[in-house]
């Protein structure tokens, strides 16, 4: 079995309220998938639903074993999830270097040290992720675009196999969101994970993301190469407010009417 991800008809109501909707896909292994919607459009829901935070009607497949409801330990270890929101406390006396080794726990266990490896380990996520400069710096203390390359760093030390990102640049200016999109692509290149990216970001789309979800109120609208996902028609349609598209210089840029 090639898939990371199998979904099948999956649906999720909340107060008789439809999230999502019918929806059915294939994540391959390595694969790079963004997926793109107004709000509302069942975006987080669907990443819930393969953390197994969500309860849904359907199937759904994780590396080729269907599940239902809450992910066994193993499985879990094996997907990496960063949230739309991620609160820290300033004050809070952690630093960057130990942040990251507390992605190791699920594997070593939380009453065991972490030893010399999974320091070593930690550093290297950190060069990585180009934050190892800060390793002593109280996480608090740290920009926004540091802590999520430090989460990033902190979630690859669980080793997954399945990364799961809900906007990692919001709220991010356009120079460092596009260093963390940069990042993204990097990790999926060099450690060969499957990546399925929720964004807004339509004009820093990785070149790796090759493939494209579009949903819309709680519907799969699209699921196709990039290239035929970012048209303005398609994006029209998909936000119900008019947009344009156009390539310069190997960059794309997007126009609003």
């Amino acid at each position: 079995m090639n898939h990371a991800v199998e979904l099948r008809d999956v649906s999720v109501r909340k107060r008789g309220v439809p999230l999502l909707q019918g929806i059915s896909f294939t994540v391959g292994r390595g694969e790079f998938l963004g997926v793109l919607g107004p709000n509302g459009a069942g975006k987080s829901t669907l990443l819930r639903v393969l953390v197994g935070f969500e309860r849904c009607q359907g199937e759904v497949s994780l590396f080729g074993i269907r599940q239902a409801g809450r992910r066994p330990r193993a499985l879990r270890l094996r997907i990496g999830y960063i949230p739309q929101t991620l609160e820290i406390d300033p004050a809070f006396p952690i630093r960057a270097l130990e942040a990251v080794m507390t992605g190791c726990y699920g594997r070593v266990g939380a009453f065991r040290r972490p030893g010399g490896e999974e320091r070593r380990r930690a550093l290297r996520l950190m060069e990585l992720v180009r934050v190892a400069h800060l390793a002593d710096r109280p996480v608090g203390q740290l920009s926004g675009g540091e802590r999520q390359k430090v989460s990033l760093a902190r979630v690859l030390m669980q080793q997954p196999e399945l990364l799961l990102l809900d906007e990692p640049t919001a709220s991010l200016d356009v120079a460092v969101q596009k260093e963390v999109l940069d990042l993204i692509a990097a990790i999926h290149r060099e450690l060969g994970l499957a990546v399925v990216l929720v964004t807004h970001d339509l004009g820093l789309l990785p070149r790796a993301m090759e493939r494209i979800l579009l949903l819309k109120d709680g519907r799969l609208v699209y699921d196709g190469p990039t290239a035929g996902a970012v048209t303005g028609e398609r994006l029209s349609g998909l936000y119900d407010y008019a947009i344009e598209t156009f390539e310069q210089n190997g960059r794309r840029y997007i126009s609003y009417g």
